[in-house]
């Protein structure tokens, strides 16, 4: 989803809830901002379109990789990273990072993701156990 598309799709989720099962995942990376700087960026993307802020009940999930989500795959693989540099896309290769994904998910549900994990995943696996938890997952 384009970043600028955020309010349009936020308000389409609200509009329709309580129709149908529906959520809304939102993967933006914070680049050179933080996590909750972008958090703040989204917030005040929606009170400029006259929305509120996204509520604890709501099925919008947010994810925030710090500096770009290649950041998270290269640590999944088993690399040293940090969450400064930039690291290498996977050009035609996205399909190899699924088993790592795959291995995430099981961790963030299982609460046994690695202290070592950096810290936007640690956060990303909060937002997905909150999600769970909305979802009785």
């Amino acid at each position: 989803m384009c970043v600028h598309n955020i309010s349009v799709e936020v308000k389409a989720y609200r509009q329709n809830r309580n129709r149908v099962s529906v959520g809304l995942v939102v993967i933006i990376d914070a680049d050179t901002s933080t996590p909750q700087e972008r958090l703040d960026w989204l917030a005040r993307t929606l009170a400029l379109d006259s929305q509120e802020s996204r509520q604890p009940d709501e099925v919008i999930a947010i994810f925030i990789p710090k500096r770009n989500i290649e950041t998270w795959i290269h640590w999944l693989q088993g690399e040293t990273v940090n969450e400064e540099d930039a690291y290498s896309k996977f050009p035609n290769a996205e399909g190899d990072c699924k088993p790592y994904v795959e291995n995430l998910v099981e961790q963030c549900r299982s609460q046994n993701l690695s202290e070592q994990a950096p810290p936007s995943l640690q956060l990303a696996c909060s937002e997905l156990q909150r999600l769970l938890q909305l979802l009785k997952l």
